[in-house]
């Protein structure tokens, strides 16, 4: 049956071909950002909302260039099923055909069985439910463990139960009740404390003519209310049991009897005035205008009013850091959902309180529970008929109270608690909403809203103004406190003076710990246990995040190894540390930005400065134990890790500068000495170069001095700064007066490289010859070194005019490269292969070089040597008569050396000339107009669909 539809969710997510069989989407990254489009098929999903949806807050990945080339590789997956991803500001769109869903048959089926169940024909109300929960799998969207999957496929399955609900009331009403029997035990065995599903067991058992199993199951479904919460079963199935012994004919099903709701399946309108503003808000909230509009929470709110709507979403549990907006938000999810609960709502303020004794009570007194009655069992009694939506703001601080919050929901049917708590309540039947930070559009709105309330001529947006959102983390607190500093300071100036911004104060009708973001901040750090007080400051010292050795290294002398996780996991779910989904290197933690300022002023002198040589052990061991797999196998996994981890890299090193002590600095230039590989690959030339700068202004060893000369060299020449590479000859010399052959070696081939540029090709060869010997000296024959050598030299050799013996030479590095698994060589010693194949008029050759260039170029995220394989593919293309490519694949070289901006690949000579007249041969083939839309096309195109085009 499901394979009638392109898209199934109810189950794996799944893309059918026309022929009934699946698709290969791609990676499960892929099937991750297909799902979090599927969620709101039909509707545009930013691309922030994206990001944050599938990668989890700036995590590791999750760019926009990663982004866009997910996207482009599913639109072309997804060509032949009639799905498409379309482009709509800000984000995109999954379109989808009428009925394309497995989720869109299982609604309308559900939607017409109701209205034949309502027209009294039940044969086909029964054949539509079959129909229905026949398009089921399995979980919804399983196998996607992020935060919108999980919750959506939370929601679907609360339609799922009804459905079944509904499917088992046809079955009694048509007198089947084994049918009914099987569905209903299964529901109850996964949801045994509802009454609703017990008591229609009850019931369905009873019609059966199994009587003393209906009767058995009360006694069951008593023993484990009273064993789990307390209580006995509610007054309807006490009134259930009681027909049941009675033998009562009122039992048997009434011909038109509808299916029993405890809340709305689905949601009507808002209701508005004649003059269409929003209505009043509810009588148990206090009014929010003065507030202000809230500022990119829409979907949020429509999201939480569905959970709300749901019959399994009894406590909603809205967790966040300081200052995110939950009560704010809650507030607002509340008047939307207002409707839907006849019996009204009610607002329940836990943060006066310092007994959770006094919680309970609280409740009574709120409800309009009479006094001297026992506040739980009366609340109990009254709730349990009720459909009412009670609002429990900063609940974090009365952990001892939780069970009993979870008790009344379990307890009452039509309850709904929307709890705000900076940490989850840790009870069962709780569905937790993580109230993430603001994207940056919203974030740069909000700021703009607050900052013309106190100054009417403010300007507005600029990269200033988004800059401090950025810095701000998107906190909508820290954002609104910073908003009323404009009255006085421009943005600038508060982003210059944010530390002081962010203690001042602000608002006063806020709570005193809202006033500013700080005391936000420190109402959460003041829960904390001596030991997470601890631990806490201590992480200010990473940048940017960290895995789990890393914060074991720098928490080594205050936690042992094997409490580490459990202590983050406490700072996770207390709202001051955030974790993002695991990958292939493992969970990664990270601290909001102001968070860490708070977390800094917490960490004492010497536990800082303690924190900071762990810190700096630990990444300097890394770029130990990483460095060989830039030059061998692992090399794409290597890279993702240390782009992750580049920004603590950098702090070590810095760290290792600023601490005043010489064995820190010598640890420092072989941190950098072991990175050099990655900034030179990434364009991270002037910083790579700044940092070992610094290095030589210290009395370093004779090792670390060569290679901080090295490296600078390198940087400098990829910067195009041949006068700054000439300082290769300085550490050519130390090295060779040292005996330091392996790092004369990289100086020396350092100078060939110099002369190349400057084409004096005698020298450059020389250069190339020596470098190879000293390789070979140091027992580094076919390293990394040795190849590269090689490759230059087959480039001076074909400069000179011996393209048979630059061929040789450059066979040589690539069979050197393969065997070592060196991607970085081999497409390096690929380049010039290809200009010998083009030299030869071996076309077919050239192209074949410039396939695995190209993958190898997009494997390492290397858009700089892309670029130059992309330019000599347009020479091929040029010669073999295909002009039309020749001005897209310009545009695309075009586009990309726009955003690398720098020419780390120096040492490449492309026949200029050949490329000039590639150009010319399709300008004057294609027409100028033609050959400007042909650029305009290539320079449009990302990264993905580029590699795509090349390849096709």
């Amino acid at each position: 049956m499901s394979s009638r539809v392109p898209l199934r969710v109810l189950g794996p997510l799944e893309v059918m071909g026309a022929d009934g069989t699946p698709i290969d989407v791609g990676s499960p990254r892929h099937v991750e950002v297909l799902a979090a489009l599927a969620v709101d098929a039909g509707k545009v999903v930013s691309t922030e909302g994206l990001l944050t949806r599938v990668w989890g807050e700036r995590s590791r990945g999750g760019t926009l260039a990663n982004l866009q080339a997910i996207i482009s590789r599913l639109r072309a997956r997804l060509r032949t099923t009639g799905l498409e991803i379309a482009t709509v500001l800000p984000g995109y769109r999954l379109e989808l055909p009428p009925l394309a869903t497995d989720l869109e048959r299982f609604q309308v089926a559900t939607a017409a069985a109701r209205r034949a169940r309502e027209d009294g024909d039940l044969p086909a109300a029964r054949e539509l439910l079959v129909e229905a929960l026949g398009w089921w799998r399995g979980e919804a969207f399983a196998g996607i463990s992020q935060a919108f999957a999980r919750a959506e496929a939370l929601r679907l399955d609360g339609l799922r139960q009804a459905a079944e609900e509904a499917a088992a009331e046809v079955d009694l009403e048509l007198g089947d009740a084994a049918s009914a029997i099987d569905r209903l035990q299964a529901l109850a065995a996964a949801h045994p404390l509802r009454e609703t599903v017990r008591g229609s067991l009850m019931r369905a058992l009873y019609l059966g003519g199994r009587q003393a199993d209906a009767l058995a199951e009360y006694a069951a479904l008593r023993d484990t209310l009273v064993e789990e919460l307390g209580v006995d079963p509610g007054p309807d199935v006490q009134r259930l049991h009681q027909q049941i012994l009675e033998q009562d004919p009122g039992l048997r099903p009434a011909p038109s009897s509808g299916p029993p709701a405890v809340v709305p399946r689905s949601r009507p309108a808002p209701v508005r005035n004649e003059a269409g503003a929003r209505p009043r808000p509810p009588a148990g909230l206090p009014a929010t205008d003065l507030l202000g509009e809230l500022i990119g929470r829409d979907e949020a709110i429509e999201h939480l009013v569905d959970l709300l709507c749901s019959p399994d979403s009894r406590l909603v549990t809205l967790t966040g850091v300081g200052g995110a907006g939950k009560t704010r938000l809650a507030h607002a999810v509340a008047e939307a959902a207002a409707p839907y609960f006849p019996d009204g709502v009610a607002l329940v303020p836990l943060a006066r309180l310092t007994d959770p004794s006094a919680v309970i009570p609280t409740f009574a007194r709120v409800l309009g529970v009479p006094e001297g009655a026992d506040p739980l069992g009366a609340l109990l009694e009254l709730l349990r008929e009720r459909r009412q939506l009670v609002l429990v703001d900063n609940a974090e601080h009365m952990v001892d109270a939780w069970p009993d919050l979870a008790t009344l929901a379990s307890f009452s049917p039509g309850l709904r608690l929307l709890v705000t708590s900076r940490i989850p309540l840790r009870v069962r039947g709780e569905v937790l909403f993580p109230v993430t930070p603001l994207d940056p559009e919203s974030s740069v709105e909000l700021f703009t809203l607050r900052a013309r309330a106190v100054r009417h001529d403010f300007a507005g947006a600029d990269d200033t103004t988004a800059a401090l959102c950025r810095r701000l983390a998107g906190i909508p607190l820290a954002i609104e406190l910073a908003a009323a500093r404009v009255r006085m300071l421009r943005p600038q100036d508060i982003l210059a003076r944010l530390d002081e911004v962010m203690a001042a104060e602000g608002f006063r009708d806020l709570p005193p710990r809202q006033r500013t973001m700080r005391s936000a901040i420190g109402w959460s750090f003041d829960l904390l246990s001596p030991l997470e007080q601890r631990v806490f400051p201590r992480l200010s010292v990473f940048v940017g995040g960290f895995g789990l050795d890393a914060a074991s290294a720098v928490l080594a002398d205050v936690v042992e190894p094997a409490q580490v996780l459990a202590v983050l996991e406490s700072l996770v779910e207390q709202s001051l540390l955030v974790a993002e989904p695991t990958d292939e290197h493992g969970p990664w933690f990270r601290l909001l930005e102001p968070v860490g300022q708070y977390a800094a002023t917490r960490l004492e002198p010497d536990e800082a400065r303690t924190a900071r040589d762990a810190h700096l052990a630990h990444y300097v061991a890394l770029a130990v134990a990483v460095e060989p797999a830039f030059r061998g196998p692992g090399t794409v996994s290597t890279l993702a890790l240390v782009e992750r981890e580049h920004a603590n890299l950098v702090a070590a090193l810095e760290w290792s500068l600023a601490s005043g002590e010489p064995g820190h600095v010598e640890q420092g230039g072989w941190l950098g000495w072991n990175l050099w590989l990655f900034w030179w690959l990434r364009g991270n030339l002037r910083q790579g170069r700044r940092l070992m700068e610094a290095v030589l202004e210290h009395d370093v060893s004779d090792p670390v001095r060569v290679r901080a000369a090295a490296v600078v060299g390198a940087m400098a020449f990829a910067q195009g700064d041949l006068a700054g590479a000439r300082i290769w000859s300085e550490g050519a010399a130390l090295g060779r007066r040292t005996g330091d052959l392996d790092g004369e070696a990289h100086c020396v081939a350092g100078e060939a490289l110099v002369a190349l540029a400057e084409e004096r090709l005698d020298e450059a060869a020389a250069a190339c010859d020596a470098a190879i010997r000293l390789t070979e000296a140091a027992d580094l024959r076919g390293q990394w070194m040795w190849t590269l050598s090689h490759v230059w030299l087959g480039t001076i050799e074909l400069l000179r005019g011996r393209p048979e013996q630059a061929a040789a030479l450059v066979d040589t590095a690539i069979a050197a490269g393969r065997a070592r698994e060196d991607r970085l060589a081999v497409y390096i010693a690929l380049f010039t292969a290809v200009q010998i194949s083009v030299a030869a008029g071996d076309l077919a050759r050239a192209r074949t070089q410039l396939e695995e260039g190209i993958l190898l170029s997009r494997d390492t995220g290397d858009h700089a040597n892309l670029a130059y394989f992309l330019e000599a593919l347009a020479t091929v293309e040029a010669l073999d008569g295909r002009l039309e490519r020749v001005g897209v694949l310009s545009g695309a070289v075009e586009a990309l050396r726009s955003g690398v901006g720098a020419n780390v690949y120096g040492y490449y000579r492309p026949d200029e000339a050949m490329i000039a007249a590639a150009v010319k041969a399709a300008r004057e083939g294609r027409g100028e107009e033609q050959y400007a839309a042909d650029e305009a096309q290539g320079h449009a195109l990302d990264v993905e669909a580029m590699i795509g085009y090349a390849l096709t």
